[in-house]
Protein backbone atom coordinates (compact mmCIF):
# COMPACT_ATOMS: atom_id res chain seq x y z
CA UNK A 1 0.00 0.00 0.00
CA UNK A 2 2.97 2.46 1.34
CA UNK A 3 5.15 1.52 -2.05
CA UNK A 4 1.68 2.09 -4.60
CA UNK A 5 0.99 5.47 -2.73
CA UNK A 6 4.91 6.72 -3.23
CA UNK A 7 4.56 5.74 -6.68
CA UNK A 8 1.43 7.65 -7.38
CA UNK A 9 2.93 10.71 -5.74
CA UNK A 10 6.25 10.43 -8.08
CA UNK A 11 3.81 10.12 -11.03
CA UNK A 12 1.86 13.28 -9.96
CA UNK A 13 3.11 16.40 -11.70
CA UNK A 14 0.28 18.80 -10.10
CA UNK A 15 1.81 22.15 -8.96
CA UNK A 16 5.48 21.49 -10.36
CA UNK A 17 5.36 24.79 -11.60
CA UNK A 18 4.44 26.96 -8.60
CA UNK A 19 8.59 26.71 -7.49
CA UNK A 20 9.37 27.60 -11.45
CA UNK A 21 6.60 30.44 -11.16
CA UNK A 22 8.28 31.52 -7.68
CA UNK A 23 11.78 32.17 -9.25
CA UNK A 24 10.19 33.31 -12.58
CA UNK A 25 8.67 36.42 -10.47
CA UNK A 26 11.65 37.16 -8.18
CA UNK A 27 13.46 37.38 -11.34
CA UNK A 28 10.44 39.50 -13.27
CA UNK A 29 10.66 41.74 -9.81
CA UNK A 30 14.59 42.49 -9.86
CA UNK A 31 14.04 43.42 -14.07
CA UNK A 32 11.25 45.82 -13.08
CA UNK A 33 13.23 47.40 -10.50
CA UNK A 34 16.31 47.84 -12.67
CA UNK A 35 13.60 49.11 -15.10
CA UNK A 36 12.57 51.42 -12.71
CA UNK A 37 15.90 52.87 -11.14
CA UNK A 38 17.06 53.28 -15.26
CA UNK A 39 14.51 55.30 -16.07
CA UNK A 40 14.96 57.35 -12.40
CA UNK A 41 18.59 57.43 -14.01
CA UNK A 42 17.47 58.66 -17.87
CA UNK A 43 15.33 61.36 -16.81
CA UNK A 44 17.78 62.37 -14.12
CA UNK A 45 20.25 62.48 -16.95
CA UNK A 46 18.16 64.74 -18.97
CA UNK A 47 17.02 67.21 -16.21
CA UNK A 48 21.31 67.35 -15.72
CA UNK A 49 21.80 68.21 -19.25
CA UNK A 50 19.12 70.47 -19.53
CA UNK A 51 20.27 72.13 -16.68
CA UNK A 52 24.37 72.31 -18.03
CA UNK A 53 22.72 73.81 -20.91
CA UNK A 54 21.64 76.77 -19.09
CA UNK A 55 24.51 76.93 -17.00
CA UNK A 56 26.79 77.12 -20.16
CA UNK A 57 24.60 79.73 -21.60
CA UNK A 58 24.18 81.79 -18.81
CA UNK A 59 28.20 81.68 -18.29
CA UNK A 60 29.64 82.37 -21.90
CA UNK A 61 28.07 86.43 -20.96
CA UNK A 62 29.13 86.34 -17.33
CA UNK A 63 32.46 88.00 -16.12
CA UNK A 64 31.97 85.34 -12.94
CA UNK A 65 31.42 82.30 -15.14
CA UNK A 66 32.13 79.69 -12.29
CA UNK A 67 29.43 81.48 -10.27
CA UNK A 68 26.78 81.92 -12.74
CA UNK A 69 27.32 78.60 -13.94
CA UNK A 70 26.63 77.38 -10.44
CA UNK A 71 23.68 79.41 -9.97
CA UNK A 72 22.02 78.31 -12.90
CA UNK A 73 22.63 74.71 -11.54
CA UNK A 74 20.74 75.53 -8.47
CA UNK A 75 17.94 77.04 -10.05
CA UNK A 76 17.39 73.77 -12.01
CA UNK A 77 17.08 71.85 -9.13
CA UNK A 78 20.98 70.43 -8.53
CA UNK A 79 21.93 72.55 -5.37
CA UNK A 80 25.10 70.65 -4.91
CA UNK A 81 26.40 68.95 -7.46
CA UNK A 82 29.14 66.26 -7.02
CA UNK A 83 31.69 68.09 -9.91
CA UNK A 84 31.43 71.41 -11.39
CA UNK A 85 33.59 72.55 -14.26
CA UNK A 86 34.15 75.50 -16.01
CA UNK A 87 36.07 76.40 -18.91
CA UNK A 88 36.61 78.91 -20.73
CA UNK A 89 37.81 78.60 -24.50
CA UNK A 90 37.55 79.39 -27.95
CA UNK A 91 35.00 77.78 -30.53
CA UNK A 92 36.16 77.56 -34.21
CA UNK A 93 32.99 77.12 -36.52
CA UNK A 94 34.73 75.52 -38.98
CA UNK A 95 32.95 71.99 -40.42
CA UNK A 96 36.21 70.97 -41.36
CA UNK A 97 37.31 70.23 -37.96
CA UNK A 98 35.98 67.61 -36.17
CA UNK A 99 33.35 68.28 -33.42
CA UNK A 100 36.06 67.49 -30.46
CA UNK A 101 38.39 69.77 -32.20
CA UNK A 102 36.28 72.75 -32.41
CA UNK A 103 36.81 73.97 -28.96
CA UNK A 104 40.46 74.43 -27.78
CA UNK A 105 41.10 75.84 -23.83
CA UNK A 106 42.07 79.04 -23.21
CA UNK A 107 43.17 81.36 -26.45
CA UNK A 108 44.00 85.05 -26.69
CA UNK A 109 40.63 85.89 -27.09
CA UNK A 110 38.20 83.37 -25.68
CA UNK A 111 34.80 83.39 -27.10
CA UNK A 112 32.79 80.12 -26.01
CA UNK A 113 32.84 78.38 -22.39
CA UNK A 114 32.32 74.62 -21.77
CA UNK A 115 30.89 73.31 -18.46
CA UNK A 116 30.58 69.70 -16.80
CA UNK A 117 28.83 68.65 -14.09
CA UNK A 118 28.58 65.28 -12.57
CA UNK A 119 25.26 64.00 -10.05
CA UNK A 120 24.44 60.91 -8.23
CA UNK A 121 21.31 59.35 -7.80
CA UNK A 122 20.64 56.58 -5.01
CA UNK A 123 18.96 53.62 -6.59
CA UNK A 124 15.61 51.74 -5.28
CA UNK A 125 16.13 48.27 -6.49
CA UNK A 126 19.86 47.31 -8.54
CA UNK A 127 20.93 47.28 -4.81
CA UNK A 128 18.60 44.29 -3.87
CA UNK A 129 19.83 42.29 -6.43
CA UNK A 130 23.69 42.87 -6.23
CA UNK A 131 23.80 46.50 -8.15
CA UNK A 132 25.30 49.58 -7.86
CA UNK A 133 24.07 51.42 -4.62
CA UNK A 134 24.15 55.08 -6.73
CA UNK A 135 24.71 56.08 -10.03
CA UNK A 136 26.81 59.02 -11.39
CA UNK A 137 25.65 60.83 -14.29
CA UNK A 138 27.97 63.39 -16.30
CA UNK A 139 26.69 66.03 -18.39
CA UNK A 140 28.14 68.68 -20.85
CA UNK A 141 27.92 71.88 -22.97
CA UNK A 142 29.42 74.48 -25.30
CA UNK A 143 28.28 77.77 -25.35
CA UNK A 144 29.78 80.03 -27.56
CA UNK A 145 28.76 84.17 -27.90
CA UNK A 146 26.57 85.32 -29.87
CA UNK A 147 28.10 88.40 -31.64
CA UNK A 148 25.74 89.63 -33.94
CA UNK A 149 25.77 92.47 -36.42
CA UNK A 150 22.96 94.02 -38.67
CA UNK A 151 24.61 95.85 -42.21
CA UNK A 152 23.03 96.96 -45.46
CA UNK A 153 24.46 97.79 -48.95
CA UNK A 154 22.61 99.46 -51.64
CA UNK A 155 22.91 102.86 -52.86
CA UNK A 156 23.01 106.60 -51.19
CA UNK A 157 19.88 108.71 -51.94
CA UNK A 158 19.19 109.30 -55.31
CA UNK A 159 19.73 112.79 -56.89
CA UNK A 160 17.08 112.46 -59.34
CA UNK A 161 16.54 114.88 -61.95
CA UNK A 162 12.44 115.63 -61.99
CA UNK A 163 11.24 114.07 -65.26
CA UNK A 164 13.89 111.14 -65.22
CA UNK A 165 12.73 110.37 -61.75
CA UNK A 166 8.95 110.75 -62.61
CA UNK A 167 9.11 108.15 -65.67
CA UNK A 168 11.30 105.50 -64.04
CA UNK A 169 8.87 105.53 -60.93
CA UNK A 170 6.14 105.89 -62.84
CA UNK A 171 7.30 102.53 -65.27
CA UNK A 172 8.59 100.88 -61.66
CA UNK A 173 4.90 101.43 -60.19
CA UNK A 174 2.67 101.22 -62.77
CA UNK A 175 1.36 104.57 -62.22
CA UNK A 176 1.71 108.21 -63.09
CA UNK A 177 4.09 109.78 -60.56
CA UNK A 178 4.55 113.51 -60.57
CA UNK A 179 6.79 114.61 -58.01
CA UNK A 180 9.32 117.53 -57.74
CA UNK A 181 13.37 117.50 -57.38
CA UNK A 182 12.21 118.09 -53.32
CA UNK A 183 9.91 115.04 -53.50
CA UNK A 184 12.69 112.86 -54.76
CA UNK A 185 15.38 114.14 -51.96
CA UNK A 186 12.39 113.50 -48.88
CA UNK A 187 11.96 110.27 -50.42
CA UNK A 188 15.51 109.02 -50.78
CA UNK A 189 16.66 110.66 -47.40
CA UNK A 190 14.30 108.76 -45.47
CA UNK A 191 15.59 105.83 -42.48
CA UNK A 192 12.47 104.37 -41.62
CA UNK A 193 12.81 101.09 -38.49
CA UNK A 194 11.99 97.79 -40.71
CA UNK A 195 10.22 96.43 -37.53
CA UNK A 196 7.97 99.22 -37.11
CA UNK A 197 7.39 98.57 -40.82
CA UNK A 198 6.74 94.96 -40.37
CA UNK A 199 3.82 96.01 -37.73
CA UNK A 200 2.13 98.36 -40.21
CA UNK A 201 2.37 96.31 -43.23
CA UNK A 202 0.80 93.27 -41.01
CA UNK A 203 -1.72 95.45 -40.09
CA UNK A 204 -2.59 97.48 -43.82
CA UNK A 205 -2.28 93.62 -45.29
CA UNK A 206 -4.62 92.02 -42.84
CA UNK A 207 -1.77 89.42 -41.93
CA UNK A 208 -2.56 87.53 -38.86
CA UNK A 209 0.77 87.21 -37.02
CA UNK A 210 2.29 86.34 -33.40
CA UNK A 211 5.77 87.07 -34.84
CA UNK A 212 8.17 88.91 -37.12
CA UNK A 213 8.23 86.06 -39.70
CA UNK A 214 4.85 85.16 -39.73
CA UNK A 215 4.42 88.63 -41.30
CA UNK A 216 7.45 88.08 -43.62
CA UNK A 217 5.74 85.14 -44.66
CA UNK A 218 2.76 87.07 -45.89
CA UNK A 219 1.96 89.32 -48.80
CA UNK A 220 0.98 92.46 -49.39
CA UNK A 221 0.19 95.04 -52.22
CA UNK A 222 2.45 97.57 -53.59
CA UNK A 223 -0.52 100.19 -52.75
CA UNK A 224 -0.59 98.63 -48.84
CA UNK A 225 2.71 98.40 -48.74
CA UNK A 226 3.49 102.49 -49.74
CA UNK A 227 0.56 102.81 -46.86
CA UNK A 228 2.54 101.16 -44.40
CA UNK A 229 6.16 102.94 -45.40
CA UNK A 230 3.63 106.08 -45.19
CA UNK A 231 2.14 104.63 -41.85
CA UNK A 232 6.31 104.42 -40.41
CA UNK A 233 7.19 107.43 -41.90
CA UNK A 234 5.05 109.39 -39.71
CA UNK A 235 6.52 108.09 -36.44
CA UNK A 236 9.80 108.69 -37.96
CA UNK A 237 11.00 111.74 -36.55
CA UNK A 238 11.68 114.35 -39.95
CA UNK A 239 9.40 112.17 -41.98
CA UNK A 240 5.99 114.19 -42.20
CA UNK A 241 6.57 115.56 -45.75
CA UNK A 242 7.77 111.66 -46.94
CA UNK A 243 4.56 109.78 -45.13
CA UNK A 244 2.59 112.61 -47.58
CA UNK A 245 4.23 111.60 -50.76
CA UNK A 246 4.07 108.26 -49.75
CA UNK A 247 -0.12 108.55 -48.78
CA UNK A 248 -0.33 110.10 -52.84
CA UNK A 249 1.39 107.49 -54.65
CA UNK A 250 -0.24 104.67 -52.97
CA UNK A 251 -3.61 106.44 -53.68
CA UNK A 252 -2.70 106.80 -57.49
CA UNK A 253 -1.70 102.83 -56.80
CA UNK A 254 -4.06 100.18 -57.74
CA UNK A 255 -4.46 96.47 -59.37
CA UNK A 256 -4.03 93.21 -57.39
CA UNK A 257 -0.33 92.63 -57.51
CA UNK A 258 1.42 90.93 -54.46
CA UNK A 259 4.97 91.03 -52.70
CA UNK A 260 6.06 89.16 -50.45
CA UNK A 261 7.53 90.21 -47.51
CA UNK A 262 10.17 88.16 -46.82
CA UNK A 263 11.71 88.65 -50.31
CA UNK A 264 11.76 92.15 -49.39
CA UNK A 265 13.92 92.29 -46.14
CA UNK A 266 15.01 90.39 -43.49
CA UNK A 267 15.13 90.37 -40.17
CA UNK A 268 17.85 87.74 -38.97
CA UNK A 269 17.18 86.32 -35.63
CA UNK A 270 14.29 88.93 -34.87
CA UNK A 271 12.46 86.85 -37.02
CA UNK A 272 10.72 84.53 -34.01
CA UNK A 273 10.60 87.36 -31.94
CA UNK A 274 6.73 88.30 -30.79
CA UNK A 275 5.68 91.68 -32.75
CA UNK A 276 5.15 92.83 -29.07
CA UNK A 277 8.72 92.60 -28.58
CA UNK A 278 11.00 96.16 -28.94
CA UNK A 279 13.41 94.50 -30.38
CA UNK A 280 16.55 96.39 -32.14
CA UNK A 281 15.86 99.21 -34.54
CA UNK A 282 16.62 98.11 -37.87
CA UNK A 283 17.49 101.03 -40.62
CA UNK A 284 15.97 100.73 -44.56
CA UNK A 285 15.37 103.27 -46.79
CA UNK A 286 11.37 103.80 -47.97
CA UNK A 287 12.35 104.83 -51.65
CA UNK A 288 14.28 101.77 -51.78
CA UNK A 289 11.69 99.29 -49.77
CA UNK A 290 9.12 100.54 -52.31
CA UNK A 291 11.27 100.47 -55.91
CA UNK A 292 11.92 97.00 -54.91
CA UNK A 293 8.71 95.91 -53.56
CA UNK A 294 7.03 97.15 -56.89
CA UNK A 295 9.63 95.64 -58.92
CA UNK A 296 9.16 92.04 -57.26
CA UNK A 297 5.61 92.37 -57.75
CA UNK A 298 6.02 93.09 -61.25
CA UNK A 299 7.91 89.59 -61.59
CA UNK A 300 9.49 88.64 -64.73
CA UNK A 301 8.21 90.66 -66.82
CA UNK A 302 10.16 93.51 -68.45
CA UNK A 303 9.61 97.50 -67.40
CA UNK A 304 9.26 100.36 -70.11
CA UNK A 305 10.09 103.87 -69.47
CA UNK A 306 9.33 106.12 -72.20
CA UNK A 307 12.06 109.31 -70.68
CA UNK A 308 9.89 111.24 -73.84
CA UNK A 309 11.62 114.59 -74.55
CA UNK A 310 12.48 116.95 -72.12
CA UNK A 311 16.18 115.07 -71.89
CA UNK A 312 18.89 118.30 -73.24
CA UNK A 313 20.54 116.79 -76.19
CA UNK A 314 18.27 113.87 -76.62
CA UNK A 315 14.90 113.95 -78.52
CA UNK A 316 13.84 111.03 -77.78
CA UNK A 317 14.78 108.42 -74.94
CA UNK A 318 13.48 104.79 -73.82
CA UNK A 319 14.51 102.65 -71.07
CA UNK A 320 13.71 98.98 -71.06
CA UNK A 321 15.08 96.54 -68.18
CA UNK A 322 14.77 93.61 -66.09
CA UNK A 323 15.80 92.87 -62.33
CA UNK A 324 17.25 89.99 -61.03
CA UNK A 325 16.88 88.96 -57.31
CA UNK A 326 18.79 91.16 -54.15
CA UNK A 327 19.06 90.85 -50.13
CA UNK A 328 20.27 94.16 -49.27
CA UNK A 329 19.59 94.24 -45.34
CA UNK A 330 20.30 91.28 -43.22
CA UNK A 331 18.71 92.22 -39.68
CA UNK A 332 20.89 90.85 -36.25
CA UNK A 333 23.17 87.78 -38.19
CA UNK A 334 26.62 86.00 -37.44
CA UNK A 335 29.82 86.56 -39.76
CA UNK A 336 29.76 84.92 -42.92
CA UNK A 337 26.42 86.13 -43.88
CA UNK A 338 26.85 87.70 -47.61
CA UNK A 339 24.53 90.42 -48.77
CA UNK A 340 24.03 91.50 -52.45
CA UNK A 341 22.29 93.95 -54.55
CA UNK A 342 20.11 93.53 -57.81
CA UNK A 343 21.34 92.36 -61.27
CA UNK A 344 19.80 94.52 -63.49
CA UNK A 345 20.07 94.22 -67.48
CA UNK A 346 18.46 97.73 -69.09
CA UNK A 347 18.17 98.50 -73.01
CA UNK A 348 18.42 102.42 -73.33
CA UNK A 349 17.24 103.75 -76.67
CA UNK A 350 18.49 107.31 -77.08
CA UNK A 351 17.48 109.51 -80.37
CA UNK A 352 19.66 112.40 -81.30
CA UNK A 353 20.04 115.22 -83.98
CA UNK A 354 22.43 113.34 -86.66
CA UNK A 355 25.03 116.20 -87.80
CA UNK A 356 25.49 117.63 -91.56
CA UNK A 357 21.03 117.42 -91.29
CA UNK A 358 20.92 113.67 -92.18
CA UNK A 359 18.07 112.98 -89.63
CA UNK A 360 18.22 111.26 -86.97
CA UNK A 361 20.77 108.83 -84.78
CA UNK A 362 19.56 106.12 -82.89
CA UNK A 363 22.07 104.79 -80.06
CA UNK A 364 20.95 101.25 -78.47
CA UNK A 365 22.71 100.88 -75.40
CA UNK A 366 22.89 97.45 -73.16
CA UNK A 367 23.92 97.51 -69.78
CA UNK A 368 24.37 95.05 -67.51
CA UNK A 369 25.31 95.31 -63.50
CA UNK A 370 26.02 92.78 -61.82
CA UNK A 371 25.67 92.05 -58.10
CA UNK A 372 27.90 93.97 -55.54
CA UNK A 373 28.62 92.22 -52.25
CA UNK A 374 29.15 92.65 -48.66
CA UNK A 375 30.27 90.05 -46.37
CA UNK A 376 30.23 90.17 -42.61
CA UNK A 377 33.99 89.15 -42.38
CA UNK A 378 34.73 89.68 -38.65
CA UNK A 379 32.78 91.01 -35.43
CA UNK A 380 34.79 92.09 -32.62
CA UNK A 381 32.36 92.43 -29.64
CA UNK A 382 34.07 92.81 -26.50
CA UNK A 383 31.02 92.06 -23.55
CA UNK A 384 32.80 94.57 -21.16
CA UNK A 385 34.15 96.89 -23.23
CA UNK A 386 31.05 98.35 -25.58
CA UNK A 387 33.01 100.82 -26.95
CA UNK A 388 35.65 99.17 -28.67
CA UNK A 389 33.05 96.65 -31.04
CA UNK A 390 34.34 96.79 -34.41
CA UNK A 391 32.65 95.36 -37.41
CA UNK A 392 34.52 94.42 -40.82
CA UNK A 393 32.77 93.51 -44.11
CA UNK A 394 34.07 92.40 -47.14
CA UNK A 395 33.05 94.60 -49.80
CA UNK A 396 33.47 93.63 -53.84
CA UNK A 397 31.77 96.20 -56.42
CA UNK A 398 29.31 94.84 -58.81
CA UNK A 399 31.21 94.06 -62.43
CA UNK A 400 29.43 96.16 -65.31
CA UNK A 401 29.12 95.75 -69.26
CA UNK A 402 28.18 98.46 -71.73
CA UNK A 403 27.81 98.10 -75.27
CA UNK A 404 26.04 99.56 -78.29
CA UNK A 405 24.66 97.06 -80.69
CA UNK A 406 21.86 95.05 -81.74
CA UNK A 407 20.52 93.81 -78.19
CA UNK A 408 16.92 91.73 -78.88
CA UNK A 409 14.69 92.51 -75.72
CA UNK A 410 15.01 88.74 -74.82
CA UNK A 411 18.51 88.83 -73.78
CA UNK A 412 17.28 91.43 -70.40
CA UNK A 413 16.58 88.17 -68.59
CA UNK A 414 19.75 88.75 -65.79
CA UNK A 415 20.37 85.13 -65.75
CA UNK A 416 20.39 84.46 -69.56
CA UNK A 417 23.61 84.72 -71.67
CA UNK A 418 24.97 87.97 -72.88
CA UNK A 419 24.16 89.31 -75.85
CA UNK A 420 26.74 88.89 -78.60
CA UNK A 421 28.25 92.49 -80.19
CA UNK A 422 26.27 92.74 -83.02
CA UNK A 423 26.42 96.38 -85.27
CA UNK A 424 23.33 98.72 -84.90
CA UNK A 425 22.49 101.07 -87.79
CA UNK A 426 22.41 104.08 -85.71
CA UNK A 427 22.24 105.95 -89.08
CA UNK A 428 19.37 106.06 -92.37
CA UNK A 429 19.46 108.28 -95.33
CA UNK A 430 19.17 108.31 -98.94
CA UNK A 431 22.16 105.91 -100.30
CA UNK A 432 23.65 105.91 -96.36
CA UNK A 433 23.96 103.80 -93.79
CA UNK A 434 26.08 104.05 -90.73
CA UNK A 435 26.77 100.96 -88.76
CA UNK A 436 28.37 101.51 -84.75
CA UNK A 437 29.20 99.07 -82.51
CA UNK A 438 31.55 99.19 -79.28
CA UNK A 439 32.02 98.01 -75.86
CA UNK A 440 33.03 98.71 -72.44
CA UNK A 441 34.03 96.02 -69.16
CA UNK A 442 34.67 97.52 -65.62
CA UNK A 443 36.12 94.77 -63.75
CA UNK A 444 35.31 94.22 -59.75
CA UNK A 445 37.25 95.82 -56.73
CA UNK A 446 37.01 94.27 -53.41
CA UNK A 447 37.94 95.68 -50.32
CA UNK A 448 37.93 95.94 -46.90
CA UNK A 449 35.76 98.16 -44.92
CA UNK A 450 36.13 98.76 -40.65
CA UNK A 451 33.29 100.66 -38.74
CA UNK A 452 34.53 101.22 -35.44
CA UNK A 453 31.88 102.10 -32.34
CA UNK A 454 31.39 106.00 -33.56
CA UNK A 455 31.03 104.78 -36.95
CA UNK A 456 28.02 102.43 -35.97
CA UNK A 457 26.55 104.12 -33.59
CA UNK A 458 26.28 107.61 -36.44
CA UNK A 459 25.04 105.31 -38.65
CA UNK A 460 27.47 106.16 -41.11
CA UNK A 461 27.61 105.14 -44.93
CA UNK A 462 31.11 104.23 -46.22
CA UNK A 463 31.82 103.99 -49.96
CA UNK A 464 34.12 100.97 -52.00
CA UNK A 465 34.83 102.34 -55.68
CA UNK A 466 36.14 100.60 -58.30
CA UNK A 467 39.74 101.86 -59.16
CA UNK A 468 39.27 101.03 -62.70
CA UNK A 469 37.04 103.74 -63.89
CA UNK A 470 38.35 106.59 -64.76
CA UNK A 471 36.09 108.55 -66.49
CA UNK A 472 32.40 108.59 -67.48
CA UNK A 473 30.57 105.25 -68.54
CA UNK A 474 29.41 107.10 -71.88
CA UNK A 475 32.20 108.24 -72.75
CA UNK A 476 34.32 105.48 -71.65
CA UNK A 477 31.99 103.53 -74.36
CA UNK A 478 32.15 106.13 -77.37
CA UNK A 479 35.57 106.69 -77.27
CA UNK A 480 36.12 103.33 -78.55
CA UNK A 481 33.30 103.00 -81.26
CA UNK A 482 33.68 101.60 -84.78
CA UNK A 483 31.53 102.66 -87.26
CA UNK A 484 31.59 101.80 -91.14
CA UNK A 485 28.98 102.91 -93.90
CA UNK A 486 27.21 100.55 -96.32
CA UNK A 487 29.30 97.75 -95.20
CA UNK A 488 32.58 99.46 -95.15
CA UNK A 489 34.76 101.28 -93.02
CA UNK A 490 34.12 104.90 -92.20
CA UNK A 491 37.10 107.06 -92.76
CA UNK A 492 37.43 110.54 -93.66
CA UNK A 493 34.02 110.96 -95.86
CA UNK A 494 32.71 114.53 -95.16
CA UNK A 495 34.78 113.73 -91.74
CA UNK A 496 31.87 112.10 -90.72
CA UNK A 497 33.38 109.74 -88.26
CA UNK A 498 34.54 112.37 -86.24
CA UNK A 499 31.38 114.63 -86.64
CA UNK A 500 29.23 111.27 -85.48
CA UNK A 501 31.50 110.37 -82.25
CA UNK A 502 31.44 114.28 -81.48
CA UNK A 503 27.26 113.77 -81.54
CA UNK A 504 27.82 110.99 -79.34
CA UNK A 505 30.45 112.37 -76.98
CA UNK A 506 28.05 115.60 -76.09
CA UNK A 507 25.07 113.21 -75.47
CA UNK A 508 27.55 110.79 -72.58
CA UNK A 509 26.23 113.27 -69.66
CA UNK A 510 22.49 112.41 -70.61
CA UNK A 511 22.70 108.98 -71.31
CA UNK A 512 25.05 109.08 -68.13
CA UNK A 513 21.95 110.80 -66.27
CA UNK A 514 19.63 108.23 -67.36
CA UNK A 515 21.71 104.87 -66.46
CA UNK A 516 22.58 106.79 -62.98
CA UNK A 517 18.64 107.66 -62.44
CA UNK A 518 17.73 104.37 -63.07
CA UNK A 519 20.25 102.12 -61.30
CA UNK A 520 20.12 104.76 -58.52
CA UNK A 521 15.91 104.21 -57.79
CA UNK A 522 16.98 100.33 -58.24
CA UNK A 523 19.48 100.69 -55.34
CA UNK A 524 22.11 100.04 -57.24
CA UNK A 525 25.84 101.46 -58.72
CA UNK A 526 28.03 100.87 -61.42
CA UNK A 527 31.45 100.58 -59.81
CA UNK A 528 30.26 101.73 -56.30
CA UNK A 529 29.21 99.96 -53.46
CA UNK A 530 28.09 101.79 -50.42
CA UNK A 531 27.79 100.07 -46.95
CA UNK A 532 26.28 100.78 -43.67
CA UNK A 533 26.51 99.29 -40.40
CA UNK A 534 23.40 99.39 -38.52
CA UNK A 535 24.01 97.71 -34.86
CA UNK A 536 25.61 95.08 -33.27
CA UNK A 537 24.63 92.53 -30.27
CA UNK A 538 27.16 91.19 -28.06
CA UNK A 539 25.00 89.57 -24.99
CA UNK A 540 23.59 86.97 -26.50
CA UNK A 541 24.46 83.12 -26.25
CA UNK A 542 24.27 79.87 -28.37
CA UNK A 543 25.12 76.30 -27.91
CA UNK A 544 26.86 74.59 -30.63
CA UNK A 545 27.70 71.26 -28.83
Amino acid sequence: MKQTMLKAFQADRSGAIAPLVGLAIFALLGFCGLGIDFGVAFNHKRKLQSAVDLAALAATGAKDKVGAATLAMIDNGFSVPTKLTVTPGTYTADRSLSPEARFSEGGTSPNATRVTASSSIITSFSHLIGGPGSMEMTASATAIRAELAAFSIGSRAAALDGGIGNALLSSILGTSVSLSVLDYHALAGLKIDALTFLKNAAARGHIQAATYKDVLDGSVTVGELALALADTARATPGGFEAAQILSRLAAGKGGTERVKLGDLLSVGDLAQQPLTSPGSPLTVGALGMLSAGAVLANGTNQISADLGVNIPGLLKSKVTFRVGEARRTSGFVLPGTTLSTAQVRALIEVSLAAPLGLGELKVPIYVEVGRATAKLAKLTCPWNSPDQRSVTLDVTTGPAYLSLGETPSSYLDPEGPRPPLTPAVILRAPLLEVRASSKFELGQTTRNVNFTDADITSGRIKTVSSDKLTSSLSRSLFSSLYLDVNGLPLGGILNLQQLIGSVLMSAAPAVDAIIDGLLATLGVQIGTADVSVDGTRCNGAALVQ
